[in-house]
């Protein structure tokens, strides 16, 4: 069996640590203990309901399947990397990403990039559970940034009627983003969302 604890960490949260694969820095491991693993199944649960609807993954990592062992359970995903030239550099959050944002054309190109993450997950009626800045990564184009929704996905509902129902799901899309939007404008007031 892997021994995925011997990988390099890039990210540990309150459930669960990342491993990135020394063997393929395309890729990467988010491990729980069984014990607190509540947002890893909720997410396994989640990314196979997506996949099942053939939902693109645009703007959230690929998602290739649980692993587990005695004591943990986790999953494989794709590594969002950063810009730098070595391919296995951590991106930047969005939160790191707007510390430094100044000029008006840069802000313009980050509320278009906001916009266009927005509009893919009502399009996709992929219902974000925890829309915080430190929850996406900021790619960056030659047309701009690209934001990618990292961790906290799916609704955390018993029954989660939104998945099913898009007019729902939209709905507690629409109310997660304006409160991400006021929480962004009220630390970032340069963002003027």
């Amino acid at each position: 069996m892997t021994d995925y604890t011997a990988w390099p960490v890039i990210g540990r949260g309150a459930e669960r640590t990342c491993y990135l694969n020394p063997a393929d820095k395309t890729r990467l491991v988010k491990i729980s203990p069984r014990k607190n693993a509540k947002q890893t199944l909720r997410e396994i649960k989640y990314f196979r309901f997506l996949i099942q609807r053939g939902i693109p993954f645009d703007h959230i990592p690929k998602f290739y399947g649980e692993i587990s062992g005695d004591d943990f359970i986790g999953f494989e995903q794709e590594f969002i990397s950063g810009d730098d030239p070595r391919h296995d550099s951590i991106p930047e959050t969005l939160e790191q990403y707007l510390r430094h944002l100044s000029s008006q054309e840069d802000i313009q190109k980050l509320r278009n990039a906001l916009e266009k993450l927005k509009t893919y997950l009502l399009r996709y009626n992929i219902i974000p559970c925890d829309l915080l800045p430190d929850n996406i990564v900021v790619k960056h184009g030659t047309t701009g940034p690209k934001l990618i929704l990292i961790d906290g996905l799916g609704g955390t509902e018993l029954i989660p009627a939104s998945n099913y129902f898009k007019v729902l799901g939209n709905r507690k899309i629409l109310r997660k983003w304006e409160k991400f939007s006021k929480k962004l404008s009220a630390k970032f007031q340069q963002l003027d969302l």
